[in-house]
């Protein structure tokens, strides 16, 4: 019997997964793996399957886009959300050999305090909210063309006395061509759901926010231009909208593709000693955008300059005309540090 090749293999898992969760994925407490795990990620979009270069935090979007370049990789990000909020992460990356590529990391959200009141409307005190995962990233390096990759996320969630424990994974493919400097990517995020935790809460869906996306790269010889698109959520057809009025209607299908996409630019020299991005987000476009009065929901854009074995980065993401999110990252290059 011929034995499948681990790239095949991979992809049943995507597609087996896919049918499985299709149609449970839902409103989820576990919605902050979803936000931008750094800076640059934010800035091109908050979601990039195809990224080509050694930036290991694009190993949140696709588990495939570790690079034997981010060899130990220290990240460390944080976003500023609204008054009392915010989340970020914690990265270390590195190689155990030229083909296989293991990264650690923390990813957190903190709400704040929060009032608390009984039934009755007495209050009970001050409580918080906060939301953690563990990610170990592996990857491994098929040939000169693939390489595969997967994430194990334990997620603990606190909310005022509640506690909730979930087991995810994500999946992911990477195909690039540096003859001809193409990227595609392949992923499947947030495969999985609660596994413990109170039996009488019933607001949220127990399954973690599956993303299924698919996505390209382009890099040009002469100039330090990359064109990045990503079709996201591409498991979600269905978008149910509340109107004024209370009533809920099914957006086009031309809106439901749009939704989809993801348009970025990504201006990185080959020694990427800096970045500069800009990209546009449809979906939440679409969705945070407010009919009366003018906003850039949807646009992202960000810088970051690379400063001996320290790089800085800064971005500002358009999510809303009242929510407007500064995010900030520092790495710091491990090995430049030994060698001094």
């Amino acid at each position: 019997m011929t034995k499948l090749k681990p790239i095949w293999l991979l992809l049943c898992a995507l597609f087996v997964s896919l049918g499985i969760f299709a149609q449970q994925a839902g409103t989820t407490g576990t919605n902050f793996l979803e936000f931008p795990a750094s800076a640059h990620v934010a800035a091109l979009g908050g979601h990039e399957v195809s990224y080509m270069g050694s930036d290991p935090m694009f190993s949140y979007s696709n588990p495939a886009s570790l690079s034997v370049n981010a060899h130990n990789r220290l990240h460390i990000n944080y976003a500023v959300y609204m008054v009392g909020t915010g989340y970020g992460s914690v990265l270390y990356a590195t190689k155990l050999s030229e083909k296989d590529l293991f990264a650690g990391s923390v990813q957190f959200a903190q709400y704040g305090s929060m009032n608390g009141y009984d039934e009755s409307g007495n209050p009970t005190g001050n409580f918080s909210v906060f939301d953690m995962a563990l990610n170990a990233t592996y990857a491994r390096v098929l040939n000169k063309y693939f390489t595969v990759g997967v994430t194990f996320k334990p997620v603990l969630s606190t909310y005022e006395n509640y506690t909730f424990f979930s087991m995810g994974a994500d999946l992911g493919i990477q195909f690039t061509d540096t003859t001809h400097l193409v990227s595609a990517g392949l992923s499947l995020r947030n495969f999985g759901g609660r596994v413990a935790g109170p039996k009488d809460i019933h607001m949220v869906s127990p399954w973690m926010p599956m993303n299924l996306s698919i996505g390209i790269s382009k890099r040009f010889s002469k100039a330090p231009f990359c064109l990045n698109l990503t079709f996201q959520n591409l498991q979600k057809w269905n978008y149910n909208v509340a109107t004024n009025t209370g009533e809920v209607k099914t957006i086009s299908a031309g809106e439901a593709f749009a939704r989809k996409i993801i348009l970025g630019l990504d201006v990185v020299p080959k020694s990427e000693k800096y970045w500069i991005s800009l990209a546009y987000n449809f979906d939440r476009g679409f969705a945070l955008a407010n009919p009366y009065v003018f906003s850039l929901s949807g646009l992202t854009g960000g810088f970051g300059v690379k400063i001996k074995m320290v790089e800085l980065g800064a971005a500002v993401a358009f999510y809303h005309t009242a929510a407007v999110t500064a995010h900030f990252s520092v790495a710091l290059d491990i090995n430049q540090c030994l060698n001094k």
